[in-house]
């Protein structure tokens, strides 16, 4: 190992920083602490400059405030929550898509859910040209927790239990994070699903080719990247209790339909790949750590079948 370094995590109480202290609380070169300071006075900037880098994961406007003041003071930072994402100082902390942060950047933006869901799917493609980038229609479910622990009347037991319905039809926020990192415009719609945590995109595309050709794009582009497995076809494989409490992207494609839409699919743990588990994927590289470094280990094989009940989760 390279040494040992210090992290502090503003934001620990929030469904991300647990699950990101729970994950650092097993890594054998990165400690965590956590500052319960909500605002960035002087006492909370001396604690969070003591440490080699700090995280945040808190909302957005909680996040500019931190980030802010963190820089001025030379501060590492990596921020979970969507403040920066678009902003041109942050680094887009989506490993396989952007690479690793350089080790002297000042700021990694960790990329969103669903933005990491769907852009898993979609940018290679369109990337080698295999879809056309008008045209592209995504629809999303999730669980709750991709909500966050404020309190929303649709968000009540009473209301989601054997229920599901879409929420901010045409106004959600990873909108522009998601077009601006894919490069064409999207129709977006999410919706909220029964269940704590899992994440499942289905994304409509027009192809240039046969389906086949996009299947075997997405294997070509994730080949080297065992924490993204292509399924030979879509089904139970992709089912989200495959990868709750992992760091895995499960990706597939479906057949051409009669309206000359393809489906392509992704499935992710929320709080895993779309938040804590992607944190430390960029923190690893950004240290010059072994990538895998306080990850779970990626999937031995394809899964098929209807997943059985979830594993002990980080």
């Amino acid at each position: 190992m390279t040494g040992k370094y210090s992290m502090a995590i503003v934001g620990a109480s929030g469904y991300a920083g647990q699950v990101l202290h729970a994950l650092l609380m097993h890594h054998p070169c990165i400690s965590p602490h956590v500052l319960t300071a909500r605002e960035p006075d002087d006492a909370a900037l001396s604690a969070a400059s003591a440490h080699d880098v700090v995280a945040l994961a808190t909302p957005s406007e909680v996040a500019r405030g931190w980030t802010e003041a963190l820089l001025r003071r030379g501060q590492r930072v990596i921020d979970l929550s969507d403040a920066h994402r678009l902003d041109p100082r942050a680094h887009y902390g989506l490993p396989e898509l952007c690479g690793p942060p350089g080790p002297n950047a000042p700021l990694v933006a960790n990329p969103g859910c669903y933005p990491t869901a769907t852009l898993l799917v979609l940018r290679p493609l369109l990337e080698a040209q295999l879809v056309h980038p008008e045209s592209i229609a995504v629809v999303g479910a999730s669980g709750a927790s991709g909500a966050g622990k404020g309190l929303r009347a649709d968000l009540h037991f009473c209301e989601l239990h054997d229920n599901t319905f879409p929420y901010k039809v045409g106004e959600h926020r990873h909108i522009p994070e998601i077009e601006h990192v894919l490069g064409a415009p999207v129709s977006f719609v999410t919706q909220l699903l029964p269940v704590a945590r899992g994440m499942l995109v289905t994304a409509f595309v027009r192809p240039r080719s046969s389906p086949r050709a996009l299947l075997e794009g997405l294997r070509a582009a994730y080949e080297a990247h065992p924490w993204v497995s292509v399924l030979p076809e879509p089904g139970p494989g992709l089912g989200i209790r495959h990868v709750v409490g992992t760091h895995q992207a499960l990706l597939a494609v479906g057949p051409e339909a009669r309206s000359g839409l393809v489906p392509v699919f992704s499935s992710i743990d929320n709080l895993m790949r779309g938040a804590a588990s992607q944190a430390v994927h960029n923190l690893n590289l950004w240290l010059g750590l072994p990538p895998g470094l306080g990850l779970p280990p990626p999937l031995s094989a394809v899964p098929q079948g209807v997943p059985g009940m979830s594993r002990m989760l980080p």
